[in-house]
């Protein structure tokens, strides 16, 4: 079976944190996603047009089928297959509040960026 491929930064405190409670909630359910930390792997993914800085900035994922989707978008996917969190991708990706959604992420995501920097993590 193919997973859904979540690609974040564990140098960020915030995101690593994240990642930690959805990673513990989707091995729960049968470990339907591969948590790849970039951090690490930093070339793994430049085929596809995904750079660290790419993934310092925003979480992205690939899709079973291969589509790689970035920032709310990638969220929303983890979300609908975290137990717990498929309604939160509902609301969330509701025709209207989706583009609050993604506006809210683009603005916590560049908050993220400039703390990151400020604390000199990258």
């Amino acid at each position: 079976m193919q997973k859904l491929k979540v690609l974040y930064n564990s140098v960020c405190p915030v995101c690593r944190e994240g990642i930690c409670a959805f990673e513990r909630r989707t091995r729960q359910d049968g470990d339907k996603v591969a948590y790849v930390d970039v951090s690490r792997t930093p070339d793994a993914f430049r085929d596809m047009g995904v750079s660290l800085d790419d993934v310092r900035f925003k979480l992205h994922a690939i899709t079973p089928e291969g589509e790689l989707l970035r920032g709310w978008p990638a969220i929303a996917r983890l979300w609908r297959v975290t137990p717990g969190f498929g309604w939160l991708a509902i609301v969330g990706d509701a025709p209207g509040v989706n583009l609050i959604s993604a506006g809210l992420y683009d603005v916590t995501a560049r908050l993220l960026l400039v703390w990151n920097r400020l604390n000199k993590r990258w």
